[in-house]
């Protein structure tokens, strides 16, 4: 049973170092009536494990209501080892906010306003780098042809990472840049609320000139189009931009503002005016993640699980995950897990740069509940928001090798009740808006398989 007294006294025990005197010291008062009766403890390192690497699920990637929950990944990679990888995003531009929140109209006159030009304005996310990124990066924008709907899952409306939405094939924009993560480029002028002045905003960002006869557009439109959301979004769904060629790494675009989004700059009746349609903050942004291994090496490990074992890939984004079996912990009934730690060890192939790979700072493992959904493991939940106390997860170094350690002692111990399956999955933390990957070498590597540490106390 989960809730017996051993699961107990192994996660007190574990989870607060301070007690573990108490909990490790011998019974000293009637210990003598005890000595024939004493449990005897074990230890062993040689149970047979099976890995195999996986295809991960979408992921959900921006829920209405709530926010953005990932960053938001631009760029398209090859890699020998995890095939191509590519970030594009979808977004609703809206009408433009006052201080208030309230939409403003696009001033606008069919027969008298003119376009000098429009432009994408996205900031840039100087922390979110994955990779060499200072070379160039090709885009194609689009404009989105059908509404931007979710997909309700238990009653909440989600967008997943998978997601497709049809465009207009003629791209309005097709070029490249090279990210400036330092240099910070005026925006637009907002009130700085402590002095109630108004300032310049300036920030690091890419600017995307689009199509001046699309832009054109907007300003033919009667001010009816402008009204509000609902009117705007009947005449313009939105647009997708998207990674073109091959890009030196990672970047991430901060679409979590209110700033970023389509400005028009225009001419109206002698005045020279700027209107933008705000693409952060308050409209969907989603971000959609695409993975090619069929030709390259992480693709010839999953498609022969059992016999490609010696590598085991993960990745984030709705990329790679890795599933371990145990099967010998099923001849534990009669025992007590004490400490049962999985150990992995990071492979690096004389091809591949960590320096430009840089190794996930998180994993976690996770198993299937009873509806077949995956969840993190008990191991996990005892300190959610310190995991390198309890659960580990994290890389270390050790004799000239790249470890990660994870501590599921209380998952084992169900496991070997019947209330949890064998089956545990290892996966990078968090997958969304996260580029990071990883090789580890598998139960079929000539030197340091991994290896599960199991000590134990018979009943």
């Amino acid at each position: 049973m989960k809730n017996s007294f051993w699961i107990t006294l192994l996660a007190v025990c574990s989870t607060f170092p301070f007690l573990l005197t108490n909990c490790t010291d011998p019974l000293e008062v009637g210990a003598e009536l005890l000595d024939e009766d004493r449990a005897s403890v074990g230890f062993t390192d040689t149970l047979k494990l099976v890995a195999r690497t996986e295809i991960a699920d979408s992921l959900p990637a921006f829920s209405p209501g709530v926010g953005a929950i990932s960053d938001f990944l631009f760029g398209r990679t090859e890699s020998d080892y995890f095939g191509i990888t590519e970030a594009a995003v979808y977004f609703e531009p809206l009408l433009l906010r006052d201080l208030g929140g309230n939409p403003v109209e696009f001033p606008t006159d069919p027969t008298m306003a003119f376009l000098d030009s429009v432009v994408l304005v996205l900031p840039i996310d100087s922390n979110g780098i994955y990779g060499p990124v200072n070379g160039q990066f090709g885009v194609e924008v689009y404009e989105v042809t059908e509404a931007i709907e979710p997909t309700e899952v238990d009653g909440s409306s989600v967008f997943f990472s998978n997601v497709s939405f049809a465009v207009n094939p003629v791209p309005i924009a097709s070029t490249s840049f090279r990210p400036n993560y330092i240099d910070s480029v005026f925006v637009k002028k907002q009130i700085d609320f402590t002095t109630l002045d108004t300032v310049d905003l300036n920030r690091p960002q890419v600017r995307i000139r689009l199509d001046d006869a699309w832009g054109q557009r907007f300003l033919e439109q009667d001010t009816s189009v402008y009204v509000s959301d609902s009117t705007l979004l009947d005449f313009f769904r939105g647009l997708y931009v998207k990674p073109t060629g091959v890009s030196p790494g990672m970047m991430t675009f901060d679409l979590n503002r209110s700033w970023p989004g389509v400005y028009f700059y225009y001419r109206l009746r002698g005045d020279t005016l700027v209107y933008n349609l705000e693409a952060g903050s308050i409209g969907r942004r989603i971000s959609q993640y695409k993975h090619d291994y069929d030709t390259y090496i992480a693709g010839e490990f999953i498609n022969n699980p059992l016999v490609n074992d010696s590598l085991m890939f993960l990745q984030g984004m709705q990329g790679l995950r890795i599933a371990f079996d145990v099967p010998g912990l099923q001849n534990f009934s009669n025992k007590v897990i004490n400490k049962a730690e999985l150990e992995v060890t990071v492979e690096i192939p004389e091809d591949y740069s960590i320096t430009e790979n840089p190794l996930p700072e998180q994993i976690i493992a996770l198993s299937r509940n009873e509806e077949g959904d995956l969840e993190v493991i008990g191991d996990v939940t005892v300190l959610p928001n310190d995991l390198d106390i309890y659960f580990g997860g994290q890389p270390v170094e050790e004799d000239g090798e790249r470890l990660y350690r994870f501590n599921i002692s209380i998952h084992s111990q169900y496991v070997i009740d019947g209330s949890e399956p064998e089956t545990i999955y290892l996966q990078i933390l968090p997958r969304a808006g996260n580029a990071s990957r990883l090789i580890l070498k598998g139960p079929g590597a000539v030197t340091n398989p991994p290896l599960l540490k199991l000590s134990f106390t018979d009943l």
